[in-house]
């Protein structure tokens, strides 16, 4: 699996205007349902926040990546965003949120969901590609740096997890 097959530019946002969390995750919800890879925004909403209660998907120093799984999702989808002025996300360290990769999958797709998770905290590592992103205007850029960071890695990547959960290094 390579993650910009993953990504249309029609789910980037170079500069998310959204307030806070929950105004986030509905934009990100729009964007799938509308490019037609969510049946039912609501639901497939439902199903993110559901993952939020378990732990916050902010994983600290301005990262968050909000991943869900429904049966209303059509097809494994990630959508991206920055936020120049920072998004309070109840991340692990308290910070704001700068970086956000959403992750919707349907409910039978464990493996390739759990690897797509995997590949962008991997990504998301490497304070270069970070930096890049930060620095992405356009979703062209932004697409440009998800394409770079296919072309080094493997296709699929070892998964570590914890009680069904992708532990992120």
């Amino acid at each position: 699996m390579v993650l910009s097959e993953l990504i249309t530019e029609d789910c980037i946002l170079t500069d998310i205007g959204a307030e806070g969390k929950l105004e986030v995750l509905r934009t990100f919800v729009a964007r799938f349902f509308k490019a037609g890879l969510v049946g039912d925004a609501e639901e497939c909403l439902y199903a993110i926040r559901q993952r939020e209660q378990i732990e916050s998907t902010a994983i600290g120093e301005g990262i968050a990546i909000p991943h869900g799984r429904s049966d209303t999702v059509r097809q494994l989808a990630i959508a991206f965003g920055r936020s120049k002025e920072g998004i309070a996300f109840d991340a692990l360290d308290g910070k704001p949120v700068y970086l956000l990769f959403m992750i919707v999958s349907p409910k039978d797709a464990q493996a390739g969901y759990l690897q797509a998770v995997a590949k962008i905290a991997r990504l998301l590592n490497n304070k270069t590609l970070r930096a890049r992103l930060l620095d992405a205007e356009t979703p062209e850029d932004a697409m440009q740096v998800i394409r770079d960071f296919d072309a080094r890695v493997a296709p699929d990547i070892e998964v570590e997890t914890k009680e069904g959960r992708v532990i992120h290094r």
